[in-house]
């Protein structure tokens, strides 16, 4: 607010001395200018302040959208429910002295107009945060908008497993199991079930709904059940009597309905019109007996079969529950309209008593922030119309409330729950090796071709090292279950990664470091290097850490001494090799790692240690010797080809270096590399798949918990004189409009521009550099 300020202050200076050039008139003009921002900005706090301070005082302001009409318009007995149930907290005296204000837009199911209402209630209405909204894909629509703007998503009414995610979306949080957790379920129950193996059939909605309850119930089974058939439905179709009839055709005596309720309906009902009586399951979203039991006809839903987080309204074992009679007396008083055969008003009933519970966890500190911490602190809780053994459980970790279901059949006109609470979270559903190992005797040879085809190898460094911690960021951020799987390989760095990608079979890319390229061909170790090898993207810096004893103040002063450089395949060697023989130094160089090294360097068996890696060192920053120091490496002109300034600061090394007292050094380039696969090929194809992930997942990557030089990742940066793998190159051309104007694909990025970037690039390094060595202006 200051600068913006002096601006304008300064602007009305200006007029005043082109209008009155006295200096009484131009102070008093300034006054006047003052006064005017001033003003300004009081009347903007106050505005403000007065609105956050109204509705925190007097309501809390609850935001939903539901879809009251259109095709998933029997959803809307949720949103009806929710807001009877506030009614009645709000009879009862509010929550903590405050009433609650339920704003609720109906969307149709439609994600264009969950949009606009969700902008509405937050830009408008001034909504503390959004609650029980319904639909997987009208809430994935809005998820960025609200995550953006810190807005909780709370308790989504959507199985979806898309919601737990906290590190992506940390403003997102479901409710119920998800459809995949579900899934699992369905699985574990059909494979005790069906020890001998049955067809399985599924109908499934064509969205993200449908398809996460298809891969939950392919993953539970592992394989151990055919399935026969599959068959999509949109919701604007009219009827899915041609998809019923295939699926019959196909011989299966297993039907997985993955439908919603006025879907549920018409499959539980057309499926007895032609005859087909095979196991009918159903998921949760559509067990309602008013809404899809009743118009299926009740005969013909007899026997099918569906999964409880909930107590069913009206069900035997439910009349004798004091907490199924608080919520048959509630409906009676506060939603006479809704029949309590329809579990959606349990559902509605459910998520408005754990969304009150986190309110009243709040105290008085209605923050953004403490309402997301309150969600995600939820231990073994019990609300009203769970089953016994079924408990919310939430970390900052684990967004996900419930993952505990138990099995029921629909019998004589009512819902009977059977069998053990059941936990999606098994082991050997969500677990890729346990489901390779599940599958192993029954498809080995198609399973060993499918774990294979989508893995790509990736050679790092020594345990500890940067290059080993990014390739496990690489494993841990991009895996994918079969469709991606990145295998770091430990290895002993940047000379041992250029020769397994040239080498060893199996290899598909690797870490090195450019001044190695550079030193190979210098040498001319390895003849058309470049033309067997191509870049991905730069990845980061790394410096050079000289450690030695207080007596030696720079570089040149290890001639002719006992210098230990790593071990002979990793890049650090080279790199002490290129910068001694620039520099005109002949130290003796000993090969051993720097932690054996270290007892050697204190005992005075040799005179320095060097390591180049991304800073901080984690061995060094254990260091505390007064005798020991980090040495400063000038950026001699002799370096300036294959490497760029940089500094060591306390903030990395506080126990070696005093905060105003920075240590110049030089840092090489490390790139991800890989051989130059030929277009079309299979290893071609493998490298494709880590590109496309590796560059959509950047910005996750330069977040905690990953290491800190993801943050130097420059995927558009030019490697000069090296060719950039080319289907990098292209997604680099479709994602970033510039990006063409930087190296050509199917060219070295060599010539004046190249040269002109990286020279660009260095000077301004040097600049940063040179600025803390300078006399600060006063």
């Amino acid at each position: 607010m200051r600068s913006v300020d002096e601006i304008r202050l300064r602007a009305f200076d200006r007029n005043a001395r082109e209008t009155n050039d006295n200096l009484q008139g131009r102070r008093r003009l300034r006054e006047v200018a003052r006064a005017i921002l001033l003003a300004a900005v009081v009347v903007g706090f106050t505005s403000q302040w007065t609105s956050v301070a109204r509705a925190a005082e007097g309501e809390i302001r609850i935001g939903n959208t539901m879809p009251y009409s259109g095709p998933a318009s029997a959803y809307g007995v949720i949103g009806k429910t929710i807001a009877a149930y506030f009614r009645k907290v709000n009879a009862e005296g509010g929550i903590n002295g405050r009433k609650i204000n339920f704003i609720s837009y109906d969307d149709s199911y439609n994600p264009q107009k969950t949009i606009e209402a969700t902008r509405k209630l937050v830009e408008e209405d001034k909504v503390l945060f959004i609650f029980a909204s319904l639909g997987t894909a009208p809430s994935a629509a809005v998820r960025p908008y609200l995550n953006a703007n810190k807005v909780p998503q709370l308790f989504i009414a959507s199985g979806a497993s898309t919601w737990d995610q906290p590190r992506e979306f940390p403003w997102t949080m479901g409710f119920q199991p998800s459809y995949q957790t579900e899934a699992h379920i369905y699985a574990q129950y059909l494979l005790e079930t069906h020890p001998t193996g049955g067809k399985i059939a599924i109908l499934y909605q064509d969205d993200e709904f449908g398809k996460d309850y298809v891969k939950g119930l392919k993953d539970g089974l592992g394989g151990k059940i055919q399935i026969a058939a599959e068959a999509a439905y949109k919701v604007t179709d009219p009827n899915i009597n041609q998809q019923l009839a295939s699926l019959k055709a196909s011989g299966a005596n297993i039907f997985f309905d993955i439908t919603t309720p006025k879907f549920a309906a018409m499959a539980i009902r057309r499926a007895a019109e032609i005859g087909w009586r095979p196991e009918h399951i159903i998921p949760t979203v559509s067990e309602s007996i008013a809404a899809v039991m009743q118009p299926a006809g009740v005969q013909n839903s007899e026997g099918v079969v569906s999964a409880a987080y909930l107590v069913e309204g009206d069900g035997p074992e439910a009349a004798s529950d004091p907490a199924y009679r608080d919520w048959a007396a509630f409906m009676d008083r506060y939603a006479p309209d809704i029949s309590k055969n329809n579990s959606l008003g349990v559902f509605g009933y459910a998520v408005a008593n754990l969304m009150v519970e986190v309110l009243k966890r709040c105290g008085d500190d209605l923050s953004r922030d403490n309402l997301m911490r309150q969600a995600a602190s939820l231990k073994g809780l019990h609300i009203p119309m769970l089953p016994p053994g079924i408990a919310i459980n939430t970390s900052a970790s684990d967004f996900s409330p419930m993952e505990q279901m138990q099995m029921m059949r629909f019998t004589g006109g009512s819902w009977e729950r059977f069998g053990p609470v059941r936990a999606g979270y098994d082991p050997g559903a969500v677990s890729e090796s346990f489901k390779a190992i599940f599958r192993y005797n029954t498809a080995k040879h198609d399973l060993a071709n499918q774990l294979n085809a989508n893995t790509v190898s990736l050679m790092t460094g020594s345990f500890g090292s940067t290059y080993s911690q990014m390739g496990a960021d690489l494993a841990s951020a991009l895996n994918d279950g079969v469709n991606l799987r990145v295998l770091p390989i430990l290895g002993s760095g940047s000379v041992q990664a250029v020769a397994d990608i040239l080498l060893l079979k199996g290899v598909d890319a690797g870490i090195v470091r450019k001044d190695t390229l550079a030193y190979l061909e210098r040498k001319d170790f390895a003849n058309g290097i470049r033309n067997q090898f191509v870049y991905v993207a730069k990845m980061f810096n790394e410096e050079m850490h000289v450690l030695a004893p207080q007596s030696v103040r720079n570089v040149t002063d290890l001639d002719g001494r006992t210098v230990a450089v790593d071990l002979p395949d990793g890049g650090t060697f080279v790199t002490a090799i290129n910068v001694f023989e620039h520099l005109g130094i002949k130290p003796h160089l000993l090969y051993i790692e720097p932690r054996v090294a270290l007892d050697m360097l204190r005992r005075g068996e040799i005179d320095a240690i060097i390591a180049v890696e991304g800073k901080p060192l984690q061995w060094l920053g254990q260091v505390n010797d007064p005798n020991l120091h980090l040495v400063p490496v000038a950026y001699d002109k002799s370096l300036r080809d294959d490497y760029l300034p940089s500094q060591l600061t306390a903030e990395d090394y506080p126990n070696l270096i005093s905060r105003n007292a920075p240590v110049d050094t030089i840092s090489a380039e490390a790139v991800l590399a890989s051989y130059n696969w030929q277009p079309g090929s299979d290893r071609y194809r493998r490298l494709s798949l880590l590109v496309d992930s590796l560059f959509s997942k950047m910005s996750q990557l330069q977040r905690p918990p990953y290491h800190p030089k993801w943050q130097e990742l420059a995927p558009m940066a030019p490697v000069a004189g090296w060719t950039r793998f080319r289907t990098a190159q292209e997604w680099l051309d479709r994602n970033t409009p510039m990006a063409s104007a930087t190296v050509p694909a199917a060219a070295p990025a060599s010539g004046p521009a190249a040269r002109d970037d990286t020279t660009l690039y260095r000077e301004f390094l040097e600049w940063r550099a040179n600025r803390h060595n300078q006399p600060q202006a006063r």
